[in-house]
């Protein structure tokens, strides 16, 4: 009967541990809407640089406007940042560009750094 109770404390001690952790993790996710977007790496000394990311979204014109093409490159940068949670990111407007191809094609590419703090 004890080692059955012993058994029975060990496992939950550890599942108990487990939903603990990842009740923390969902605390620390950042929701993608809330990630900043910022064009100057003034605005970012203070905080700890993480990784660069990078999208790329090629579609034709007839499904919407450059401006437009580009705010959903940058809503899907915001998400890839959040993911890995970056509450912001700075862009690089040199790296980042975005080319014609075919007549109504374009292609937009964004090069972004992601920061915590």
């Amino acid at each position: 009967m004890t080692k059955k109770f012993a058994v029975l404390a060990l496992m939950f001690l550890t599942f108990g541990m487990g939903w603990a952790q990842t009740s923390e993790e969902q605390k620390t996710t950042i929701n993608w809407e809330e990630v900043q977007v910022v064009y100057d790496l003034n605005e970012v000394a203070e905080m700890t640089q993480g990784s660069k990311m990078t999208e790329t979204i090629k579609t034709s014109l007839n499904f919407g406007t450059k401006s437009k093409v580009k705010k959903n490159c940058l809503k899907e940068l915001k998400k890839q940042a959040a993911e890995k949670g970056y509450s912001v990111i700075y862009i690089d407007e040199e790296a980042s560009k975005d080319k014609r191809f075919n007549k109504r094609g374009i292609e937009v590419t964004l090069v972004g750094i992601g920061y915590k703090g």
